[in-house]
């Protein structure tokens, strides 16, 4: 009996995170390539006639809107990672394979066509759906179930981004605003691990955005630098506070909208909206991979700031639009973008050189206050942008993070694993 319970300790703990790693990581890569294909659908469309950028966002969110409203179980449609928190706080970590399968193909469909939103979101939630569903299927109690649910969670993360420590301490803070879940650590260290070998195979070692360049040491660590970090740590907290406030006044306007309007028609209305952002300012539709790549190489150094201004103000409009009028997707993504250009704003203002390090810098702000994830956001510059950041990033995400309170994306995030019942 001993042998036997000391060799199911060691698969639960070692052999099922690798197999889930493994699993995880081959669905994230059919994520990208679904949503590869639909976004390949959505440029033929756009070049024939970039009016038709209309009809791409409507497809986006009333395609994105139907595939859930008649296929998963949980009708409801947003934020990936708002899924994943609520089902492993609400749930013990259950979410049905239908709900997994829906939400994310819904998300491909809605990002693809131009939502504005990030891949993440699917993925943790694809990680964490395949998580639930093996570990039931084994037998597992409700609490194995529930710690697997999060290494799912993070495997899915780290294997969409290549950045494995990330996706380690992202199943740590993603439950909570002030707590870390640390029984978690070591199942979800291996799962991440692998999940992200699994990646570094199928998408290639490089990380999805590269490391600033410049002639010279980007960041030395002197009073001037850490000012600024300071600085952009307080304007990153307002950014956010913003950012959390528009999702939130956009979610108010479509309940009020749904008293008189089927939701179809939201998603319509919401489409075209999305539609007119996109004709006036493209660069704010989208994963904007590319323009979160042009600003941490500074070649968007020479936009004006009204330009940057503009792109700040209607990313977070977009991508408000996107997750409350029926589509699917993640914030993690619109974050680093409006935080990226809250950065460049910044530096051209007070004319810092290079202007990557402010945009690297409020990149890590704006996400550690609205997500909540103070160590996550670090982890994330350190490995997908490089990590001479570290030492300034912690100042700017630790301001931003203590400034902005309890204000998250997620309602469902908890303040603490003690006090829960008082995070509002």
């Amino acid at each position: 009996m001993g042998r036997n319970r000391k060799f199911f300790e060691f698969a639960e703990d070692l052999l099922l995170p690798i197999m889930l790693g493994l699993v995880i990581g081959l669905a994230v890569f059919l994520l990208d390539n679904v949503y590869r294909a639909v976004n390949y659908a959505s440029l033929l469309l756009v070049g024939w006639n970039p009016l038709l950028l209309l009809a791409s966002t409507f497809i986006a969110l009333l395609g994105g809107y139907l595939i859930v409203r008649l296929l998963a179980e949980n009708k409801k449609c947003g934020c990936g990672a708002e899924l994943v928190i609520e089902s492993y706080h609400s749930r013990s970590g259950f979410l049905g394979l239908r709900d997994t399968m829906s939400k994310t193909i819904a998300s491909a469909v809605t990002i693809g066509f131009g939502g504005s939103a990030g891949l993440e979101g699917p993925s943790l939630l694809l990680g964490g759906g395949i998580s639930s569903f093996i570990t039931r299927k084994l037998g597992l109690s409700r609490k194995d179930v529930k710690k697997l649910f999060l290494c799912g969670a993070a495997a899915g993360f780290s294997a969409i981004f290549r950045a494995p420590l990330t996706g380690i301490l992202l199943a740590l803070e993603i439950p909570y605003k002030r707590d870390v879940e640390t029984e978690v650590f070591v199942p979800a260290s291996i799962a991440s691990v692998t999940a992200y070998l699994v990646s570094a195979m199928t998408f290639g070692m490089e990380t999805i955005f590269p490391s600033p360049t410049s002639p010279t040491p980007i960041l030395s660590i002197h009073a001037s630098i850490l000012a600024h970090a300071v600085a952009l740590g307080v304007l990153a907290a307002l950014v956010a506070l913003t950012f959390v406030k528009a999702l939130e006044g956009v979610n108010a306007i479509v309940g009020r909208l749904a008293r008189s309007l089927p939701m179809p028609c939201i998603a319509i209305l919401g489409g075209l909206l999305l539609g007119v952002i996109g004709l006036l300012y493209p660069k704010t539709l989208g994963l904007g991979y590319d323009t979160i790549r042009e600003m941490t190489t500074t070649r968007l150094g020479e936009t004006s700031s009204m330009m940057l201004i503009a792109l700040l103000v209607f990313k977070i409009i977009a991508t408000s639009v996107t997750l409350n009028f029926g589509g699917s997707g993640g914030l993690f993504i619109p974050a680093l973008y409006v935080g990226g250009t809250l950065g460049l704003i910044y530096a051209q203002a007070l004319k810092v050189e290079p202007p990557a390090s402010c945009v690297v810098l409020a990149m890590a702000a704006v996400l550690a206050a609205a997500n909540k994830t103070l160590l996550t956001s670090i982890a994330l510059v350190a490995e997908t942008i490089g990590p001479s950041f570290i030492v300034p990033t912690v100042v700017s995400a630790a301001v931003s993070y203590f400034l902005t309170g309890s204000a998250s994306f997620y309602k469902s995030q908890l303040l603490s694993k003690n006090e829960g019942g008082v995070a509002s």
